[in-house]
């Protein structure tokens, strides 16, 4: 035995008497960190999921209401067309009764009546002293004719009540010139609302295919687990048989804990990936067991712009038209509102009107002649805002169009990498069963048995990780061209 030979020896049994063999991680059972949290999460496939997110996302809920918050505003531009109608009821009581009472006068127009009689008596025959009997009777019976027919009148009564209907009708008003903007900031808010829906739906679906990614990636750690520890009862064995030395244990054994502590960091990604789905999706839910979702996506022609169906540029479009509705109205601002008014009264005391009810028409024109140029000023400022709406189109219709030739090279990309990475995970398995026998044959050593076993747990890692991507570029490029929710199988 040379001098090098007996080195080795004396390390390796110095080694030995130093550090006894490691504790079997065999014996340890396997610490499943996510089962109790998987088993309380509802197993539900993708579209139930989406399903879910449509129906209980609380941010879907606060993009829904901000477009109902535009839809009401939007319905005052029609106010411009539609009648003011308003009704007064009173009732008055008081201590000030007033009353015109005409047989006050009756001295007044029997003094009158003499001085008419002997003062013109004479131009027409009578005498200059006429009949004072005569005349006695006459104003005896002009007192009497009178008083039948001069009854007092009440102007206010002690108790009163008093009622208006007062109904008012814009015949033209510049405002009119807004109401194509309504429909279109209301299409503006519904589209916006519909990108966020789309938003999303993306994500759930990202986050459910991952998580199914990561169950793929768990079963092949899992299997690279098993093999771990197949090996290291193989070294444990042959150590005790003597053919083996502490060395191969020892990495068996550390190949075990790696295998493991893989197989911890999977889970514990994957427990948070499931906590992020149920806050997007409103329930706790997780993926089916061993049903892999699967879409069937092809983009369209480019020379259609399927970026144009996008939701956001569409809200984008509608809100650059209700700004050149505006711009419209700021420029014809300064024509004159033309208003039309019926008003009907109810008054318990008739008064000299002689009648409870009253009706009364007006057509009425006003013309602001000079603002302090307050219109002016509207007028640039909006003309700022159609400048800054029509770059934000241009900047989403060019952001879309990024997006979805990204996406659609993203898809051929994953469908070539999946192509690669299954390739490889097949050979990577053949490579092992061959390795593994050459092993238990003795022709190979447990280097390259455990570079063979990492090896193929990589390889599988990524054709599970590719395979999960590619579903995940067909959703992204559904999202590109707009068609998310019908791809998906949800309804507009």
């Amino acid at each position: 035995m040379t001098g090098r030979s007996l080195l080795l020896t004396a390390v390796l049994g110095a080694g030995a008497f130093a550090a006894p063999p490691l504790p079997t991680p065999a014996a340890l059972p396997t610490a499943d960190l996510e089962a109790a949290y998987v088993a309380t999460r509802k197993p539900v496939s993708l579209a139930e999921a989406l399903k879910l997110a449509d129906q209980k996302s609380s941010d879907l809920a606060a993009a829904r209401a901000s477009a109902a918050q535009v839809a009401a505003k939007a319905r005052l531009v029609f106010s411009s067309v539609l009648p003011e109608i308003s009704a007064s009821v009173s009732y008055v009581h008081t201590t000030a009764e007033q009353k015109f009472d005409p047989s006050g006068f009756l001295d007044a127009f029997e003094g009158v009546i003499d001085a008419s009689i002997r003062g013109a008596g004479p131009a027409y025959g009578f005498p200059v002293a006429p009949n004072e009997q005569a005349l006695a009777a006459v104003k005896s019976g002009f007192r009497d004719a009178a008083s039948g027919s001069l009854q007092p009148t009440t102007i206010v009564g002690r108790n009163s009540l008093y009622g208006n209907l007062l109904v008012t009708q814009t015949l033209f008003a510049p405002q009119m010139f807004l109401l194509p903007a309504a429909e279109q900031s209301n299409q503006a808010a519904k589209y916006g609302s519909l990108e966020a829906r789309e938003q999303v739906l993306l994500a759930v679906a990202r986050l459910y295919l991952g998580i199914e990614g990561l169950s793929l990636i768990e079963d092949a750690a899992k299997d690279a687990e098993l093999v771990a520890l197949r090996r290291e009862r193989d070294a444990t064995a042959q150590q005790q048989q003597g053919v083996a030395t502490d060395i191969a244990v020892l990495r068996a054994q550390s190949e075990t804990a790696q295998a493991r502590g893989t197989l911890a960091t999977l889970q514990g990604q994957k427990v948070g990936l499931l906590a992020m789905l149920e806050a997007l999706v409103g329930e706790p839910v997780r993926p089916l067991d061993g049903q892999p979702t699967f879409f069937e996506v092809t983009a369209s022609d480019e020379s259609t712009s399927p970026w144009e169906a996008t939701y956001a540029v569409k809200a984008n479009e509608y809100g650059l038209k209700a700004s050149e509705t505006f711009n419209t109205f700021d420029r014809l601002a300064w024509l004159p509102s033309i208003v039309a008014q019926a008003k009907g009264s109810y008054n318990s005391n008739k008064g000299f009107a002689g009648t409870n009810f009253i009706f009364d028409g007006v057509v009425a024109a006003q013309w602001t002649l000079f603002d302090r140029g307050q219109r002016y000023v509207t007028m640039h400022e909006n003309d700022a805002r159609t400048v800054e709406a029509r770059a934000k189109f241009e900047a989403a219709r060019q952001k879309a169009r990024a997006t979805w030739i990204g996406a659609k090279s993203n898809l051929a990309s994953a469908q070539v990498a999946l192509a690669q990475a299954e390739a490889q995970a097949n050979l990577a398995a053949r490579a092992q069963k061959q390795i593994d026998s050459a092993y238990q044959a003795g022709f190979s050593t447990s280097l390259e048995v455990s570079d063979i076993d990492s090896k193929r747990f990589f390889a599988a890692s990524a054709a599970a990780q590719a395979r999960a991507q590619l579903e995940v570029r067909k959703v992204e490029l559904a999202a590109a061209e707009g068609r998310l929710a019908q791809t998906l199988g949800l309804e507009k």
